[in-house]
């Protein structure tokens, strides 16, 4: 009796017998109050509606992003890729305002700009060259003049350049490379 038992038991076992936890699904289906659009060069989105909250999620210049909550002192909740989270309404335009101020995605800055090469004895300007690309990486650089006369000099601000990165420009809702051009004078 005891060997037709055994084959019994597993198969209740195998077959899901037992009481399976239920699965539920965390996604927020709460619909958007609005559509705005990124008009800072980067929305941090935090956990909480606090600077000191873990970032969470991060929106590029010009993307869109679902507004699901104002919470009040400047913050709105916002939908990301995994939830929700909470960001500065003040870095955030309607579709209107985004489309009348389309030109100021167009302007290069620095997320990491290079740091300043000092020399108390040259005198005269280095213009320098950056290609840029769609993630605001600096992928080449080329000297355009040199009135300073010291290579060694010009070799720091290309070495600066190289390691400094951009805010993406955004251009029609489409990152776009572009080429910079950066002017030391001395």
């Amino acid at each position: 009796m005891r060997r037709t038992l055994l084959p019994a038991f597993l198969l209740v076992v195998a077959c899901g017998g037992g009481e399976q936890p239920a699965v539920t699904d965390s996604t927020d289906t709460r619909m958007p109050i609005a559509v705005e659009y990124v008009s800072a060069p980067e929305l941090p989105v935090h956990a909480k509606a606090d600077d000191a909250s873990p970032v969470i999620s991060t929106y590029g210049s010009g993307e869109s992003v679902s507004v699901l909550a104002s919470g009040g002192n400047g913050w709105v909740e916002v939908r990301t890729a995994n939830g929700t989270g909470w960001a500065h309404a003040a870095d955030l335009r309607n579709a209107a305002e985004a489309k009348s101020h389309e030109a100021d995605n167009l302007t290069p800055r620095f997320r990491k700009a290079p740091s300043p090469v000092t020399q108390t004895t040259a005198h005269g300007e280095i213009v320098l060259e950056a290609t840029v690309n769609t993630d605001g990486e600096v992928t080449s650089v080329r000297t355009l003049t040199n009135t300073t006369g010291s290579m060694g000099l010009e070799a720091k601000n290309r070495a600066e350049l190289e390691g400094a990165t951009f805010f993406p420009i955004v251009q029609k809702g489409q990152r776009v490379p572009f080429v910079y051009e950066y002017r030391v004078h001395y």
